[in-house]
């Protein structure tokens, strides 16, 4: 009988040790002054500038699935036309932390969204996005990717 209990006893310290070595899911942080620009600073910023339309893109988390991201982005004056059959790709949450954005839907419903102001783009979308600039947390999902 001892040797049935120090059997479990080592059995069942291995499995806890082994749990205390896997990697700690930590919260992600985006602090005042980062969300104030800063952000943009970032070795991991990715900057574009095409046609004359300047942006600037820093991914704050990836979920393991790809499905689900969150991020700062800025951009300048931009017109982009979203269309079908697809339309936009995934859904999107987007709070605007400065400018504004103005979505012409397909069916010629306008809604402009400011600063301090938020917007969630389903999936399938289209429309219109134009503005004059603005930079937004943002909130991405796509069910599709998950299933890749």
């Amino acid at each position: 009988m001892n040797k049935a209990f120090f059997a479990a006893l080592a059995l069942s310290s291995a499995i806890a040790s082994t749990g205390l070595h896997a990697e700690t899911i930590k919260p992600v942080k985006v602090s005042k002054a980062e969300l104030a620009g800063a952000i943009f600073n970032r070795n991991d910023a990715v900057k574009k500038d095409e046609n004359g339309q300047r942006s600037t893109d820093v991914v704050t988390f990836t979920s393991p699935d790809n499905a689900y991201q969150t991020g700062v982005y800025k951009s300048g004056p931009l017109h982009e036309d979203i269309k079908g059959p697809q339309g936009l790709p995934y859904t999107e949450f987007l709070y605007f932390l400065s400018g504004n954005v103005k979505l012409t839907s397909s069916d010629g419903s306008v809604m402009v969204v400011n600063t301090g102001e938020a917007v969630t783009l389903p999936k399938g979308w289209t429309g219109q996005f134009d503005t004059q600039g603005y930079t937004k947390l943002y909130v991405t999902y796509d069910a599709d990717e998950a299933k890749k």
